[in-house]
């Protein structure tokens, strides 16, 4: 059980700014990643996030492979294992 409650893009009852950016989570992921839907409680704060993500996947001078070699890297190092 969540101790956060989680947010659905569904939700007509939810915020107006946490459904559309949930809706950009689910367009991107194919589904609403939980992690997303906890955040969206503070919209702001979640399109933050989703910005900050953006910029250091993709925008920055990394080709893919350098990309995923430091994603993996970081992830072994911090032992956080998919």
């Amino acid at each position: 059980m969540a101790r956060i409650p989680l947010v659905s893009g569904n939700d007509p009852d939810a915020d107006p700014k946490a459904r559309a950016l949930l809706g950009v989570v689910r367009e991107s992921r194919g589904r609403e990643v939980n992690v997303y839907r906890g955040i969206a409680n503070h919209p702001d704060i979640l399109e933050a996030v989703l910005q900050l993500g953006q910029v250091a996947y993709f925008r920055n001078s990394l080709d893919p492979v350098q990309r995923e070699l430091a994603y993996y890297t970081s992830a072994v190092t911090n032992e956080c294992f998919y």
